[in-house]
């Protein structure tokens, strides 16, 4: 078993958090895991990109071929168009629907395409595309951060995650054990995210 996860988005939303989450919850599960960060800085509204490749035996190079990811979690719209690179015809999008347009954007150099058009470009690729605005849950809690755990429970929840969800609970309890009150918040996220794809799944 193989399975390719890509992580993208922009500085200050947890994209590395979210990638060594995966991490240790594949390893929790008895399986190797390997992430490389592999474009952007992790500086404030810079392009962040992590590939996170779990198997069962051994692990090859450190970012995922193209076009064959499982798994694109994309933190912010745009930014998951930029790595489409590795979405092909086995990869399910899970898409926060908060759009940060990027400063080329801000000064009036380029043009923030609109959501719809956005969908259309991965699903054109995809196997399929989940949209959801995780900030409406993360901001409920207070914290902008927990978007990332929100999608973390969405991913849990797909049916072809080789990843129990017990395994992301202990991968929450590693990360953030010594601060009980966000081990809490991240928690009831986590859960939050899974409720979400449950629906979605249901409901398409």
């Amino acid at each position: 078993m193989r399975y390719n996860i890509a992580v993208s988005g922009v500085g200050g939303l947890g994209i590395l958090t979210l990638g060594r989450l995966f991490c240790r919850a594949a390893i929790f599960a008895g399986k190797n895991a390997i992430m490389s960060e592999v474009h952007g800085l992790a500086q404030r509204y810079g392009a962040v990109f992590v590939h996170v490749r779990i198997s069962d035996g051994e692990l090859l190079a450190p970012t995922i071929p193209q076009g064959r990811a499982d798994l694109l979690v994309a933190l912010e719209p745009v930014e998951g168009l930029r790595i489409t690179n590795v979405v092909g015809p086995r990869t399910t999008v899970i898409m926060n629907a908060n759009m940060i347009p990027p400063p080329t954007v801000s000064i009036g150099v380029e043009k923030y395409p609109s959501l719809d058009s956005i969908v259309d470009g991965l699903s054109a690729k995809a196997r399929k595309v989940y949209v959801y605005n995780a900030l409406s849950i993360a901001e409920k809690y207070g914290d902008p951060r927990l978007q990332n755990t929100v999608l973390l429970g969405m991913a849990s929840e797909l049916p072809e995650m080789p990843i129990p969800s017990g395994a992301f609970v202990e991968a929450l309890k590693q990360e953030f054990g010594r601060r009980p009150k966000v081990l809490e918040m991240n928690l009831r996220a986590f859960e939050e995210g899974k409720k979400i794809m449950s629906r979605l799944i249901s409901t398409t």
